[in-house]
Parts: structure tokens; sequence; C-alpha cells
């Protein structure tokens, strides 16, 4: 079984969005784990997004790498294009795949708004997700 860990800045949105649409597709094929380089909370607003799309993560704690460093991955996927230079260095000698997605949290407008923008994330991590397990596995018929 792969291993692929979503490392994100904060671990409070996308990266989480990201694990659990990944364990969906990747069932019992991948094991998933998402991290932050520092620790957040989870945003409501991706939790609810995440509800909306019938896909509750409630249950989901921020985390940090650090709290990881004993497991070896497979991939990592970053959505964030300045960590590019800031992976730590991760055992397993992991694939590192950049997607450039919008922080959601930078939304500074009324929370309608703000709560578009999470779902418009969502959507997009979704999409990403598929089409990684489906690339990369071929597991999604």
């Amino acid at each position: 079984m792969k291993k692929v860990l979503v490392l994100s800045d904060r671990n409070e949105a996308r990266s989480q969005m990201a694990e659990k649409w990944l364990k969906y597709y990747g069932k019992k094929y991948i094991e998933v784990w998402s991290a932050g380089l520092e620790k957040g909370s989870i945003h409501v607003m991706a939790q609810k997004a995440m509800a909306e799309a019938v896909m509750d993560i409630p249950e989901y704690k921020s985390k940090t790498i650090s709290e990881l460093n004993e497991l070896a991955f497979d991939f990592v996927l970053c959505f964030d294009k300045k960590l590019e230079s800031s992976v730590p260095a991760i055992k397993g000698d992991p694939e590192i795949l950049l997607f450039e997605l919008p922080d959601p949290s930078g939304v500074e407008e009324e929370d309608n708004v703000k709560q578009q923008a999470y779902n418009a994330v969502c959507n997009a991590v979704d999409d990403i997700c598929f089409g990684f397990v489906q690339e990369k596995f071929q597991i999604i018929s």
C-alpha cells in the first residue's frame, strides 16, 4: 500500500480536504495523512464545504509534519507553491507534487463570499485528488 502525505502551511483547509478526498478515492489502495509546517485549526468553513460535498471532516485534527516524522511516504502533495522551497526532508524519498490553489482563508469578504471561496477550493481539491489517484494508481473506473 502506497503512503501519501498532503502538506500545507498550517493544515487548516486544503490539506484536510485532500486527505478526505484521497481516502475516498484511494480506498484500500493508499494510506493518507495530512500535516502542516505549523499547526493551525481546521476552519469551520472548510468543514462546511466538505459537509456540503457529503465528505464530513469534523473528526479531523490539525497536525504538524514533525508528528509524522517516523513515517516514510511515496508521494507528497502540496497545494501552495511557496512550500516548494520549504518542504522538509521526508523519509521514503517521495515524489513531490505541487499544485497552486488559493488559500481561501485569505478571502476578506462577507461570510457568504468566503464560503463560496471554500466551496470552490473544495471542488478544485476534489478534481486534483481524483486525477492523482487515477493517474498514479488507475483504480477508479
